[in-house]
């Protein structure tokens, strides 16, 4: 352990919150190993503590302490933020023991608390006769997924994650517990709509619900399948699919990815297609895509709390991954096939990379409108490319960066305009890319300056 996070600073901080407050510390000991555990091991650090507490009041105490002491730390949730690590120097806030959601069928919202994950936010939403904006990962934490955009599987009904931002409790750079709503603190909750990690700690997030009848059919559900094609018909799929992510009189969504798939593991091109509304018209919805011949073709109504299951393996902690995704405002077929390319070098050069999936993510319509501006620039995008990397070899990393790096550079194209960036998959290139609109970043910046000039949730908007 450092000498800045020292044995004495801990005990005071038991001393503060009290002696149930659990600090693991050894990096040995099989509970600290198994709550470092990351989705990636992509720059993975070890901490000089993980700190889980169980209350609100017990996550502001530790706030406190770190801020007073000048103790760096982060927060975790779900454990799928490549960047909720820090090194020996600092705490990871830890808020696994804090979590739950009360539904309030009324006001239709619920409040999500501390750790919460996405699928149980589904699961229970789902019971009651509700859903909400959620993306494709189960184990994903909720709350982060609100906070910083949210591309949802329910777009273009819903809007994004950060559009059911309701309020908010944060916890600021003083420790300070601050009530967020439209009434109180209304420019915080501009924020907190798309940028929120980067002003405070969020202990509870209430958010937008909306029944399960509005998902178009009564049994609550979406339509999911999935075709496979050999990589060789490419230029064909890419032909028929120009068509379908462009009709917006049909509710099509879904991706079509560069992939290996299990057992066979052999390259080939799989268009996972979701469709909302009557399930008996999703094959009319697909037809030209049957009518190519799939080497396999499957689907059919699946609950929506059901719908991302199995992308569980993806979910599994450990090995070396990433996102690399980019907002687009079209689909451009001649960079589409070049990106196949880039993944099919990738494949050959490292294998270790197999697990590694190139996708074009489309929604055939564009997304539902919020009523007030945000910080949130992702509302004229419907497209994107959304890259999932993954591989098993350290010396790999620098080749898998560098070939994906390519992909999206191809994605993106020449044209600023045509792109934006997503925060939660890059950081490093410039901001502006990330926080479009008139006027958007220079009052981000002033907010941030307000509430955490000291950059205690991180330097985005200070540097």
């Amino acid at each position: 352990m450092s000498s800045q996070l020292s044995p004495q600073l801990l005990d005071a901080l038991r001393e503060q919150v009290g002696p149930y407050l659990e600090v693991l510390t050894d990096p040995h000991h099989p509970r600290f190993q198994e709550y470092a555990k990351r989705w990636s091991d992509l720059d993975r650090k070890t901490p000089g503590a993980i700190i889980l507490p169980e209350t609100e009041e017990q996550i502001q105490t530790t706030v406190q302490w770190a801020v007073k002491s000048s103790i760096p730390f982060v927060a975790k949730s779900g454990g799928h933020s490549n960047w909720s690590t820090i090194g020996p120097d600092g705490a990871i806030i830890d808020l696994s023991k804090y979590t739950g959601i009360d539904v309030q069928e009324q006001a239709k919202t619920a409040r999500l608390r501390g750790s919460i994950l996405t699928k149980d936010v589904a699961v229970r939403l789902a019971e009651m006769g509700y859903f909400t904006a959620l993306g494709n990962g189960n184990k994903v934490g909720a709350i982060p997924y609100f906070l910083n955009g949210g591309a949802s599987i329910t777009t273009s009904l819903t809007g994004y994650g950060s559009d059911q931002i309701v309020a908010a409790r944060m916890i600021d750079a003083k420790g300070d517990v601050i009530e967020v709503t439209e009434d109180a603190n209304p420019e915080l909750l501009y924020a907190l709509r798309g940028a929120g990690q980067f002003f405070g700690l969020v202990s509870q997030l209430t958010v937008r619900i909306w029944p399960l009848s509005d998902l178009g059919n009564d049994q609550g559900s979406l339509w999911a399948g999935r075709f496979v094609f050999p990589l060789s018909m490419a230029s064909k799929v890419a032909d028929v699919m120009q068509v379908i992510v462009n009709d917006g009189s049909r509710a099509t969504a879904g991706l079509i990815m560069s992939i290996c798939p299990s057992p066979a593991r052999k390259p080939a091109l799989v268009v996972a297609a979701r469709f909302a509304g009557n399930p008996d018209d999703a094959k009319l919805a697909f037809e030209s895509l049957y009518a190519l011949g799939p080497l396999m073709a499957d689907g059919g109504a699946v609950p929506i709390q059901n719908v991302s299951d199995g992308r569980e393996p993806l979910e599994a902690k450990g090995g070396f991954k990433t996102f690399g995704t980019v907002g687009l405002r079209r689909f451009d077929q001649g960079r589409f096939l070049k990106t196949i390319d880039v993944w099919q070098r990738l494949m050959a050069e490292c294998p270790d990379a197999v697990n590694t999936t190139f996708n074009f993510q489309w929604d055939s319509r564009p997304p539902r409108q919020p009523d007030y501006d945000s910080a949130n620039c992702l509302h004229d995008i419907r497209f994107w490319q959304n890259n999932i990397i993954w591989y098993t070899e350290a010396g790999s990393t620098q080749r898998v960066a560098e070939l994906n790096a390519e992909c999206i550079a191809l994605a993106r194209g020449p044209d600023e305009s045509e792109f934006v960036d997503f925060q939660n998959a890059t950081r490093s290139d410039p901001i502006e890319r990330r926080f479009r609109g008139e006027g958007k970043l220079e009052k981000l910046r002033a907010l941030k300056r307000k509430w955490d000039a000291t950059g205690v949730f991180t330097r985005q908007f200070l540097d």
